[in-house]
């Protein structure tokens, strides 16, 4: 049976465990990202059972979103699954189309996702989503011969790049570590007078996104022209992320990334990383600052109404499904 889910996630937390182990969802991160995020709400399609076991959902996580000066809402499409034992029957199909419905009839202005190679020809030829470009990740080896053992690289090859990054990192620095996001308007104006469309950062989504999150603890910096945010996270190896930033200019992100690299030198990270759309100017000075350009991940859009979209968009770490 197909229809909108309504329950506190109890019931749904089983199809994590077994399609997605690795992201370790338990109740309290799922309530914080489809209960307690800035909208209060969510929009998941499940398939049951006969035994009324949930074996597959596509979720939709709703945020409001800077577009061309105007206000609007769009659903981030995050956590498809169906069950191993279900595939191939066309549930997941089914799912997507029910949430494009349901999605419809809510008033999104449209849907954005990061598909992976066997939901992308749904997505795109099925159901008429289209490609928007590409985010990306660039990387900072601070580590190498722990990342050379761990990813099975030679980073001899890039050992020069990785000295130009760490002997430009001078200059005096007048970021604060601060605890709120009371000020936020002024980074947003920045940000407009960049980009055309974005997930608005407003004070309600960046509180939700770092200062509720019921298990990670993030570094916020400011200055009077940009604010940052920076996690520092120990998995596999010990990685520092550069998971925010609303920057006043270029030299400006650059003084973000040269602050943010001696921080994590300072605790002694393995690898530093930040994503951000391919294409963005900003590009030049990660290459220039040392970063390396790791990998990418296919953007798609699904517009309910049709407009005009502009490649003058922003994404970083915080517009990803990893949450």
């Amino acid at each position: 049976m197909y229809k909108i889910y309504e329950g506190n996630g109890e019931d749904i937390l089983p199809l994590f465990k077994n399609v997605t182990p690795e992201l370790e969802v338990d109740i309290k991160k799922w309530r914080w990202k489809y209960i307690d995020n800035p909208l209060k709400e969510n929009l998941i399609a499940v398939y049951q059972s006969k035994d009324g076991e949930i074996v597959g959902e596509e979720a939709i996580v709703p945020f409001k979103a800077y577009f061309k000066g105007e206000i609007v809402k769009i659903g981030h499409s995050v956590d498809s699954m169906v069950l191993k034992e279900y595939r191939g029957k066309g549930i997941f199909k089914k799912l997507a189309i029910k949430t494009l419905e349901e999605g419809k009839e809510r008033g999104y202005s449209y849907f954005y996702g990061f598909p992976n190679k066997n939901s992308l020809p749904i997505y795109t030829k099925k159901l008429g989503w289209i490609s928007f470009g590409y985010v990306r990740r660039w990387i900072f080896p601070l580590n190498l011969n722990i990342l050379a053992s761990k990813f099975k690289i030679d980073f001899s090859i890039i050992s020069p790049l990785f000295k130009i990054g760490t002997n430009i990192i001078k200059g005096k620095f007048n970021f604060e570590k601060v605890e709120n996001f009371d000020d936020i308007e002024i980074y947003l104006e920045n940000l407009k007078k960049h980009y055309d469309i974005f997930i608005l950062r407003d004070k309600e989504f960046l509180t939700w996104r770092y200062l509720s999150h019921p298990y990670y603890i993030y570094d916020i910096f400011k200055d009077n022209e940009n604010l940052f945010v920076l996690r520092i996270k120990e998995v596999d190896i010990k990685r520092g992320t550069i998971e925010e930033f609303l920057y006043k200019d270029f030299l400006s992100f650059s003084k973000i990334i040269s602050f943010s690299l001696k921080f994590f030198i300072d605790n002694n990270v393995d690898l530093i990383d930040i994503w951000i759309k391919k294409g963005d100017p900003l590009e030049r000075i990660l290459f220039y600052k040392g970063f390396i350009p790791y990998q990418k991940r296919l953007i798609i859009l699904y517009p309910f109404e049709k407009i005009e979209f502009s490649k003058k968009y922003f994404f970083n770490f915080s517009d990803l499904d990893v949450i």
